[in-house]
């Protein structure tokens, strides 16, 4: 599983797409840190999303029981996928090969933490991504990195810090989840 390419189906993509052009005008204001500024959010949130799709073929590989968000592209989030013994997941994406952080918002962080993060590396023309790897809130509070490119201020940890991917499902399985929906 590690490093595998994982190719997103065209059925998933269209899906991202969507919901990237529906949310736009309802994103946040506050996330104009990426290229392209507040133009590009829509391009931003596609390429979450598509990241989002990859941690999705991965559980249902594995048989991993979960709900994905459903919320109103008008609203925020509260998790991108739910687990078991409600367990929250975010999944982070990137798609620069020069990207070799997960970031989280020490705000986000603070007021309204995840149980998993997952860093996905997107290739974007290719529709396909690996997982990077995985951590746990307690991962970014014992790094203690904060970091502030003239942006807000975010937790960071560095690709050598995160835990593998393969190490996520082992628990998964030691825990016994089925193949059944969250209800």
């Amino acid at each position: 599983m590690e490093n595998r390419k994982i190719k997103i189906p065209k059925h998933l993509i269209s899906e991202a797409w969507d919901y990237a052009v529906l949310s736009k005008k309802f994103t946040s204001n506050r996330h104009d840190f990426h290229e392209g500024g507040l133009d590009n959010k829509a391009q931003k949130m596609f390429e979450g999303k598509l990241g989002e799709k990859i941690f999705k073929i991965l559980l249902e590989e594995n048989c991993i029981p979960y709900k994905e968000d459903s919320s109103s592209y008008k609203e925020a989030d509260t998790f991108d996928f739910l687990l078991p013994d409600n367990c929250t997941v975010d999944v982070k994406t990137r798609t620069k090969h020069y990207h070799t952080r997960t970031l989280e918002m020490v705000e986000q962080i603070n007021r309204s933490p995840k149980t998993l993060y997952i860093s996905i590396r997107l290739f974007v023309e290719k529709r396909e991504g690996v997982v990077v790897g995985w951590c746990v809130r307690e991962d970014f509070l014992k790094k203690n990195r904060i970091e502030n490119q003239n942006y807000l201020d975010n937790f960071v940890l560095y690709d050598n810090e995160l835990r593998p991917i393969e190490r996520l499902f082992e628990i998964f399985k030691e825990k016994g989840y089925g193949s059944k929906l969250v209800q």
